[in-house]
């Protein structure tokens, strides 16, 4: 026996609300993500954001100040190197929490989450929905895309 379009549509939105809620709190934990990496010298600590902007750099003791400045830059971009793939590492073992998959762009090597969820859905969208129920739910789609903003 078939299952009746308003059901099929329930099925549906309730699948949509539970992506929605798992990316919501994807979203909050990224947000909260902070990581400090040091040097492999031991004279530089790093600390960045979610965003992989450094937050603080930190000479750990008088020992930076005997160093010669190449070797200071390559200490500090050693450790914001450190802990950029360390957010980075952080983005993706949380994107690929349940009904969240995460795939890396080809361009950047960032991260992505793939899926309904990651922006709007097109036309060539698969799709188990019988047409007449593709319009509504693409238009909560576009709606809930417009409500989520990934500053």
């Amino acid at each position: 026996m078939e299952t009746p379009p308003v059901r099929r549509l329930e099925y549906a939105l309730a699948d949509f609300a539970e992506r929605y809620a798992a990316l919501a709190r994807a979203r909050e934990q990224i947000r909260a993500v902070s990581v400090t990496a040091c040097s492999r010298d031991d004279v530089v600590e790093v600390t960045v954001g979610a965003d992989g902007r450094p937050a603080s750099i930190r000479f750990i003791d008088e020992r930076f100040r005997q160093m010669p400045a190449a070797q200071l830059g390559d200490s500090v971009l050693e450790a914001l190197s450190t802990a950029r793939a360390e957010v980075a590492a952080r983005f993706s073992a949380t994107m690929s929490g349940p009904g969240l998959p995460v795939q890396a762009t080809r361009e950047t090597g960032v991260p992505r989450p793939q899926g309904p969820l990651w922006g709007r859905r097109t036309a060539s969208s698969p799709t188990l929905l019988p047409p007449d129920l593709q319009a509504a739910v693409a238009a909560l789609t576009d709606s809930v895309c417009d409500a989520v903003r990934w500053d």
